[in-house]
């Protein structure tokens, strides 16, 4: 609003004569200013579509990766002994009943405990193999798990060799352990990690193999995890039970606690969650950060067809003389769309060229938000900038559809 007023200040009578009068067109200053204005909206739309559309496909990319373990159809709720249960025995006495009583609720298929959900708190301990010795900076680390027999089943982890925990494996039985993929890589290259000794809380051999799970971040690969049996460690200072169910999770709530007050009712009771509030927890950063940029985008690009439509718009009104000699002249309806669409295009064709050069500079910036896509990806750029072209010619035609319509006698004779 300011540059109009003071380009009026500026403006002498003279030159606004000599720029303006009848049978002319518009003068050439006000003509630059406006196309300026076109220009610059078009680049700021640019660069918001741009930047949104990289985050777009980033967020789609971190929605598709294999977290490792299925969250859809199980929940958990956390159910940490009391102060009851002091010793081993009676927490492990405590456990097998809440296992046992959750397993027996109509419609769960699969039960287990774990001291940390993924994407949740984490903490790493030493992994050594046994016999095996390490230099200071290759010192073997890895998160930890303490769960249960039906842990892995619940989460939906696929176990790739080997067996899962059992009852069996009791404080007096051999300590036992389960490893993911990556660490069995990393500890015995190119060899059968069953029955290997590893040294985690004493030594502990190797019964089973599980998937990698993404327990930091979607965006982050697994590491070497570990897991060890419930009944054999103390080392835990909470417990969620884990579900699976053949229907929705929530219509499961209510059976799962009834069937655990009994056992303890200071159960809390509105803790029982689906696992995929841990990812939609995990991801909601993210998709804030892609909402607010769309819709920062969806205005830029709104504004900008406004602008061009407003300033082929007004360009035509001032030009209806013109028009009409042109008409009178012999150029057809489609000779007069053309040059006017041609005129547009142009103009969004200069935003176009500033601000993709923009957004390539500051797509730098934000390329470590970026997850499966570079910063410089074709298929954005290609695409945003064919939907800044679509509106254009949208935004470019109806002025030109009108002009094409005038009638050359009553154009030639406007003031």
């Amino acid at each position: 609003g300011l540059a109009p007023a003071l380009q009026t200040r500026e403006k002498r009578l003279h030159d606004s004569l000599k720029d303006t009068g009848r049978g002319s067109t518009e003068g050439r200053g006000r003509h630059w200013s406006r196309n300026v204005l076109v220009v610059t909206e078009v680049a700021f739309a640019c660069v918001l579509l741009v930047g949104a559309g990289l985050l777009i496909r980033s967020f789609l990319r971190v929605l598709d990766v294999n977290m490792g373990f299925h969250p859809e159809r199980a929940a958990a709720l956390r159910v940490d002994p009391d102060a009851r249960y002091r010793t081993q025995a009676e927490q492990n006495a405590y456990f097998d009943e809440v296992l046992r009583r959750a397993r027996s609720v109509p419609g769960v298929s699969a039960a287990g405990l774990s001291d940390a959900l993924p994407l949740g708190r984490n903490r790493s301990w030493g992994s050594p193999a046994k016999g095996h010795v390490y230099p200071p900076t290759q010192f073997p680390n890895s998160y930890v798990r303490v769960v249960s027999d039906g842990y892995i089943g619940a989460m939906g982890i696929p176990l790739r060799a080997g067996r899962d925990f059992s009852e069996r494996d009791a404080p007096s039985a051999e300590p036992v352990i389960l490893v993911n993929e990556t660490l069995a890589r990393l500890l015995w290259p190119g060899e059968d990690p069953l029955g290997k000794i590893m040294l985690a809380c004493g030594e502990r051999r190797v019964v089973g193999i599980v998937g990698d799970v993404r327990h930091l971040a979607l965006e982050q690969g697994s590491g070497n995890e570990m897991y060890l049996p419930i009944r054999q460690c103390r080392d835990f200072s909470s417990v969620d039970l884990v579900v699976r169910t053949a229907m929705p999770p929530t219509d499961l709530a209510a059976g799962v606690r009834a069937a655990l007050r009994p056992l303890d009712p200071n159960l809390p009771g509105n803790d029982f969650r689906p696992l995929q509030a841990l990812v939609d927890k995990a991801v909601s950063p993210r998709r804030f950060t892609v909402l607010l940029l769309a819709g920062f985008a969806a205005f830029a690009l709104i504004l900008a067809s406004l602008g061009i439509y407003a300033v082929i718009s007004y360009s035509v009104s001032q030009r209806t003389q013109e028009l009409g000699i042109r008409m009178a002249l012999g150029a057809s309806a489609g000779d007069l769309e053309s040059r006017i669409v041609g005129q547009t295009l142009l103009l969004t064709a200069a935003g176009m060229t500033v601000g993709a050069a923009a957004s390539w500079i500051l797509s730098q910036a934000f390329s470590g938000m970026l997850f499966g896509i570079t910063a410089t990806d074709p298929t954005t750029f290609v695409g945003m900038l064919a939907i800044l072209t679509v509106v254009s010619l949208l935004a470019g035609y109806i002025p030109a559809r009108r002009a094409a319509q005038l009638d050359p006698m009553q154009a030639l004779r406007a003031d």
